[in-house]
């Protein structure tokens, strides 16, 4: 019964969040602009030397390795008082820790998520193995995640 009552909530909190959008936070935005531009460079490196790609938090750029910069102020991790999204509420996923993503040819990667946080408001990176990017964003207000 909880958990039917907390699904609800996700849902009419993800219904309102359509209904009244609001920006994200500048340091969050550029963060969502970086991800996207690594993921999409780490595919195309991928797809046209024909090899694996690695993309990682924090770390100097190598051959054959991809790092991800955040804005000052951007921190990784969920923090405590943001919950997981509805689609990893049943996963297992805890960690708030990232770990590198493979990127092979053929738009295929390792499964990974990634949160990014500043204040109150988060980020959710989730990628599968078919490569497939889902990226959400938790709106505070709301007690809601919605798609970026």
């Amino acid at each position: 019964m909880r958990e039917t009552t907390s699904r609800l909530l996700q849902r009419l909190g993800r219904s309102a969040a359509a209904l009244l959008p609001a920006p994200l936070c500048p340091p969050l935005r550029a963060a969502q602009s970086e991800l996207r531009r690594s993921l999409h460079l780490a595919f195309r490196l991928a797809t046209t030397h024909g090899r694996a790609v690695v993309l990682e938090p924090c770390r100097a750029a190598t051959e054959g390795r991809l790092s991800v910069r955040l804005p000052e102020g951007v921190r990784w991790g969920r923090p405590a008082a943001v919950p997981l999204p509805p689609s990893l509420a049943d996963s297992g996923w805890r960690n708030g820790h990232p770990r590198p993503i493979t990127v092979m040819p053929q738009r295929r990667a390792s499964a990974n998520v990634w949160f990014l946080h500043h204040g109150r408001q988060a980020l959710c990176l989730r990628l599968d193995l078919s490569g497939s990017v889902e990226l959400l964003r938790y709106r505070p207000l709301l007690r809601a995640w919605t798609a970026c």
